[in-house]
């Protein structure tokens, strides 16, 4: 015969395992919330890199003008080889990828004759950072409500957007066939 024990079990062993649990659950989702905002920042440098490349190809693009007032792309493959030269001139090596989006288009900020003279993200998430001082080409005290607000322009091309017969059109990309 099986002699029953003088006290009862009590189950501590139990409830400090839920606890161990609980506590690990709780470890492990704000260190999810932590690794998500380092991963946002990651993307916004990433962003701001990518657009400060196109901004300087651009601007340079349009410097390489054959006389006359500069001339800017038309669409953003230009910048990868140069229609208008004879021999091969290259003023950004790829398309970059919008880390906000993960996809290789952009906006597109247009001059009224179709140039492109700017691009920005297509995310409509809110940035981290919501001051564009850091941000090239923004204008001190301006704030993004979203990354689309990260606007990168050809610093010659500012005062073309501002003197133009209208507003430069900020185009959205084409609809890629399914």
């Amino acid at each position: 015969m099986r002699r029953l024990s003088a006290r009862p079990e009590c189950g501590f062993t139990y409830l400090g395992v839920l606890f161990i649990i609980s506590v690990l659950g709780l470890t492990a989702a704000m260190a999810s919330v932590v690794w998500s905002t380092v991963q946002r920042r990651e993307n916004e440098k990433q962003l701001e890199f990518a657009g400060r490349q196109f901004q300087a190809a651009i601007e340079r693009y349009g410097q390489r003008a054959q006389g006359g007032p500069a001339r800017f792309p038309r669409e953003l493959e230009d910048l990868l080889r140069d229609p208008r030269a004879i021999n091969v001139q290259r003023f950004l090596r790829q398309v970059y990828v919008d880390p906000m989006t993960g996809e290789r288009q952009w906006g597109l900020i247009r001059l009224p004759d179709g140039s492109i003279v700017g691009v920005h993200s297509l995310s409509s998430r809110t940035p981290l950072r919501s001051s564009l001082s850091a941000v090239a080409g923004a204008r001190t005290g301006e704030v993004a409500e979203t990354y689309r607000d990260w606007r990168f322009i050809a610093p010659s091309a500012e005062a073309l957007l501002m003197s133009g017969p209208g507003q430069a059109a900020s185009t959205p990309p084409l609809p890629t066939p399914q």
